[in-house]
C-alpha cells in the first residue's frame, strides 16, 4: 500500500469521512451507540493516547470520561476537523506515526484505536502492537473498535497472489478513486492477536452484525 496514495484519499475525504456513521441503518446505529456508550465510561480519570484520532468522532465520547486525551493522526488535514469540537477533558493534538512513537515508555494509562486495525498491514500488525503498548503501563485501559465484514457492503474484497492483506475499491464525491487496504477478523482472530498483551480475564470482545470492539486490561 503506497502511503502517499492513502493520506492522499484521506485528505481528500476529510470533508465527507463522518458521513459513514449517519447512515439511515437501525443496526449500524445501535452498534454505533454501544461502542460510544462503552466509550463514555471506560476510561474514566485516565490519560490516554489514542492512534488514528481522524474527525475527532471517537474522540469527542472518550472525552466524556477521560481526564486527558493525546490524540494523535499522521494526516493533518484530519487533525484540523478534529480541533474544531468540543470535547469534555483536556486534549491536545500531535500528528505522529502508529509503528513509531515519539513518547516513552509508559507514557499512558489508557490506549484507543478506532478503526485503524483493519488498515494495518498484517506483515506490520505485531510491530504497530509492540509499539502501541510500548508507551502504556501496566493496568491500562485498552481500547479498540473496528469493521466486521458485510458481503456486498464497501465493495467487492481483492485478493492479490502471495499477499495476505484484502483490499476494497474507494470512491469519494469529486470522483477521485483509490485501492485501499482493508483486512477484516474473526471473534477468534481478535481473541488470538489481542490476548498476548492483556491481563488474564481481563478481555472483553463484542462482535456485532457491522462493527466489533475489544477492551482489555494491559499486561
Amino acid at each position: 500500500m503506497n502511503l502517499k496514495i492513502i493520506t492522499d484519499y484521506y485528505r481528500r475525504r476529510v470533508n465527507e469521512y463522518e458521513k459513514i456513521y449517519f447512515r439511515d441503518d437501525p443496526v449500524r446505529q445501535n452498534e454505533q451507540k454501544i461502542i460510544a456508550d462503552v466509550l463514555a465510561t471506560v476510561f474514566k480519570g485516565r490519560d490516554v493516547l489514542e492512534i488514528a484520532c481522524g474527525t475527532g468522532y471517537w474522540t469527542q465520547f472518550a472525552s466524556e470520561a477521560a481526564e486527558n486525551i493525546v490524540a494523535t493522526d499522521y494526516v493533518q488535514e484530519v487533525m484540523d476537523v478534529a480541533k474544531s469540537k468540543k470535547y469534555n477533558c483536556s486534549i491536545k493534538f500531535q500528528q505522529e506515526d502508529a509503528y513509531d512513537l515519539s513518547f516513552m515508555d509508559m507514557s499512558f494509562n489508557g490506549g484507543l484505536a478506532n478503526f485503524w486495525v483493519s488498515h494495518v498491514p498484517k506483515e506490520k500488525m505485531q510491530s504497530f502492537l509492540t509499539e502501541f503498548h510500548r508507551v502504556l503501563k501496566s493496568g491500562a485501559t485498552v481500547f479498540l473498535a473496528d469493521n466486521v465484514h458485510i458481503p456486498g457492503f464497501g465493495g467487492e474484497l481483492i485478493h492479490k497472489k502471495e499477499d495476505k492483506n484484502t483490499y476494497e475499491i474507494r470512491s469519494l464525491s469529486d470522483g477521485f478513486s483509490t485501492e485501499v487496504l482493508k483486512n477484516y477478523f474473526t471473534e477468534n482472530e481478535l481473541k488470538k492477536l489481542f490476548e498476548p498483551y492483556a491481563r488474564k480475564n481481563s478481555i472483553n470482545i463484542f462482535y456485532g452484525k457491522c462493527f466489533w470492539y475489544v477492551s482489555y486490561v494491559k499486561k
